[in-house]
């Protein structure tokens, strides 16, 4: 099924929580403690739906250190950054 417009842009400019588990391989519980943490930065809830969006340009640095982390722990190489 096509996407349309509006939604194209919605993706490209925000993330949800779901999209950060599956591109990180971790629980809804890793990223509700990772928000509580700190290791992420607020997210926007959307009313009443427990469905958390971030801004992809905002979020990225953070998703990109803790994707070093789980590399680190799980014992997986590490790609340097291009």
């Amino acid at each position: 099924m096509k996407r349309s417009k509006f939604q194209q842009e919605f993706d490209k400019q925000y993330i949800t929580g779901n999209e950060i588990q599956a591109l990180l391989s971790v629980t809804r519980t890793a990223l509700l403690y990772a928000r509580k943490r700190g290791t992420l930065p607020d997210a926007i809830l959307v009313h009443g739906s427990g469905i958390f969006i971030w801004n992809r340009k905002a979020i990225q640095p953070f998703l990109d250190s803790w994707k070093i982390s789980l590399s680190v722990r799980r014992g997986q190489p590490v790609a340097p950054k291009d």
